[in-house]
């Protein structure tokens, strides 16, 4: 066996591996980068395989085959492993990203497998005066030099760079599988860029033999580092410096991170607890910390040394910013807060009996040293009210910074006037000054609109909260009422301005639309003759038949007696011209009234925006010169229906 079969053999059973192991990752259980890592194997393998039908070839088209392989794996593997690192980061990578990262890559394998025709990839000749295939080109093609080389290198660098910039902030525990992923990438790495600068041999894919050597290596990272269950924690700069303890559990819960006040509290080294059983280490004297666990809700434990600790669980959430789930488990002393809730009860109980029974919420905070000596306004008490609008039980309400009450309380609003609230608050408890605003809460799905009173009362600030729901629902109701048409439910005249004011002060600058301005012809004719009941009739069901003709998202008005008006945003005079003459017709259509069927028919004046007018009253005016010369052609008797009672302004 000579040496092109020997190495073809290991290339082939190396590329079988690679497919087989990246196929098993691909298809197992979701694990934190197992895809693509999986992926990355594949296309590795089909790197090697392509290795092996160079080495195997014996015509052009078969070497051919083996060089588009080739080029599959070096153009494809930097993108999958920029994505690989991404996630280890704890970053996803989005899939417009991804699109963009393979556009060059996918151009190169195109241009790789047609070189023979064009030869941007590499030049001719391609193969030596002996008739051996080069597997490295004499000559690079200007795309492989210009475009496909530094692109490559410009992804992986990245990546690599991406990896490294996140060491820092990683747990000590964490560093060891961080340290391997990036080692594991060098070997492959410098194997490319020597094949690039043109050393070693031109007719052997020494960079296939590189994989194959470095397979066990990643078998080893795979199955005995467990590298796809890694995931770095980023937390010195924060985690680290908080005063309060924190532990940190995966889905298992096992411990994957103790901050340095946690691992006082616990008397152990993050290292000695890294992916113990939390169960393990806290024993059966915590079973406040596993009730949080099962409820997700705030307990309160007593410690050995007779502290208050308030214990609180929050939960990783899986995202594209998180790719490992688990929970937060924070510890936070607040005896101080129990001996001030002591003095609180000692000496106001008959004041908490009544505020209890009040109807109004009340929420009384209190300013408390933290332990870094700063100054921060907590809740010390919450009644039964507060609890009801609030949504949330007392104990929840009771240690809450002020902030966090508020955003409690806007709960049903936006970011942008939560945020100006509070900046508000902060600026009145600064000056020592009352606060009252509206806010909208929506803790427990139920739309409350509360009235917040914020006084100060000693050293401390009493928030009031008055349920005013009811009251703003007449309000509304009543404003209903006086903007509505009490006959045809449409907008009167005060509410049609209102609204299509509104409308047309917030549309963009290039925004089009028109206004309809309608007259029925024959209305005082008919009122005169049969009746204000039938001319209330023959006005129903006009509207009727303008609401009907017209979209749900149009402003209509009645300004008075016969005259009906609409506001129609974003369509075209073509559109709302076809729109306005199906409308004739149908307001010419017999009304009935009782057993008689009366005719009355409508002029319309057309008016566009912003090509008439941009403004409400300049849209009106013509409208209405427009339907008032609708309507003159219509008395001369000559032609008083269909497209002739519809006018457009000029």
């Amino acid at each position: 066996m000579d040496l092109d079969v020997a190495l073809s053999v290991l290339l082939i059973v190396s590329a079988a591996s690679y497919l087989l192991l990246g196929a098993r990752l691909v298809t197992s259980k979701r694990e934190i980068t197992s895809v693509p890592i999986g992926i990355l194997f594949i296309l590795i393998g089909i790197w090697v395989l392509g290795g092996a039908i160079e080495l195997l070839s014996d015509t052009f088209v078969f070497f051919s085959l083996g060089r588009t392989g080739h080029f599959v794996g070096t153009s494809l593997v930097p993108v999958v492993v920029y994505v690989c690192f991404r996630e280890y980061i704890g970053s996803e990578t989005a899939l417009r990203t991804l699109i963009l990262l393979m556009m060059i890559p996918v151009l190169s394998i195109t241009l790789a497998a047609t070189n023979v025709q064009h030869e941007l990839m590499w030049y001719a000749p391609f193969a030596n005066e002996t008739g051996v295939f080069l597997t490295r080109p004499d000559r690079w093609g200007k795309w492989f030099l210009f475009v496909h080389l530094p692109y490559s290198y410009a992804v992986v660098a990245t990546a690599i760079m991406s990896l490294l910039a996140h060491s820092s902030a990683v747990a000590p525990a964490h560093r060891r599988p961080l340290f391997l992923i990036v080692v594991g990438c060098a070997a492959p790495l410098l194997a490319i860029a020597a094949y690039d600068l043109g050393y070693g041999p031109n007719t052997i894919s020494f960079v296939p033999l590189v994989f194959a050597a470095m397979l066990p290596v990643y078998t080893w990272l795979i199955y005995g580092e467990q590298i796809i269950m890694f995931t770095p924690l980023a937390y010195e700069t924060v985690f680290q410096n908080m005063q309060d303890p924190v532990v940190v559990v995966d889905e298992q819960r096992r411990v994957i991170g103790l901050n340095h006040t946690a691992e006082s509290l616990l008397n152990i080294e993050e290292s000695e607890a890294f992916r113990e059983p939390l169960v393990s280490i806290l024993g059966a004297g915590a079973p406040e910390v596993f009730a949080a666990l099962n409820s997700g809700k705030p307990q309160k434990m007593l410690t050995s040394t007779g502290r208050f600790l308030h214990v609180q669980v929050s939960p990783i959430i899986k995202n594209r910013n998180s790719a490992r789930g688990g929970q937060v488990i924070i510890f936070r002393d607040v005896s101080d807060v129990e001996d001030a809730q002591a003095e609180v009860r000692d000496s106001e109980e008959l004041m908490r009996t009544l505020i209890d029974h009040t109807v109004n919420g009340i929420v009384r905070f209190r300013w408390v040293s933290e332990d870094d000596g700063t100054k921060v306004l907590r809740s010390i008490f919450a009644n039964a009210a507060a609890e009801q609008f609030l949504g949330e039980s007392a104990d929840r309400l009771v240690d809450c910074t002020a902030h966090e009450v508020l955003r409690i309380a806007t709960s049903g609003m936006d970011k942008d006037a939560v945020d100006d609230i509070l900046e508000q608050f902060d600026n009145a408890v600064s000056h020592g000054a009352d606060f009252e605003t509206e806010v909208h809460n929506r803790s427990i799905g139920i739309g409350r609109c509360l009235r917040m009173i914020c006084k100060p009362v000693g050293d401390d600030i009493t928030a009031t909260f008055v349920d005013i729901t009811d009251s703003k629902a007449k309000e509304r109701h009543m404003e209903t009422i006086a903007t509505s048409d009490p006959l045809t439910h449409v907008l009167n005249r005060r509410g049609f301005e209102r609204d299509a004011t509104r409308h047309l002060s917030s549309s963009s600058d290039d925004a089009t639309g028109a206004l309809l301005f309608i007259d029925l012809n024959d209305f005082k004719r008919i009122n005169d003759k049969y009746g204000h009941d039938a001319g209330d009739q023959i006005l129903m069901i006009a509207a009727e038949r303008l609401c009907s003709s017209l979209r749900p998202s149009d402003i209509i008005g009645r300004p008075g007696g016969d005259e009906f008006v609409a506001l129609i945003p974003d369509v075209t005079a073509k559109i709302v011209e076809k729109l306005a003459r199906r409308l004739t017709l149908r307001l010419e259509e017999p009304y009935p009234v009782g057993l008689l069927k009366l005719n009355c028919a409508a002029s319309i004046g057309l008016a566009m925006y912003p090509e008439h007018a941009n403004t409400l009253t300049g849209l009106l005016r013509e409208a209405d010169r427009a339907m008032y010369r609708a309507k003159a052609r219509s008395r001369d008797g000559s032609d008083t229906g269909g497209h002739k009672l519809l006018e457009k302004a000029v």
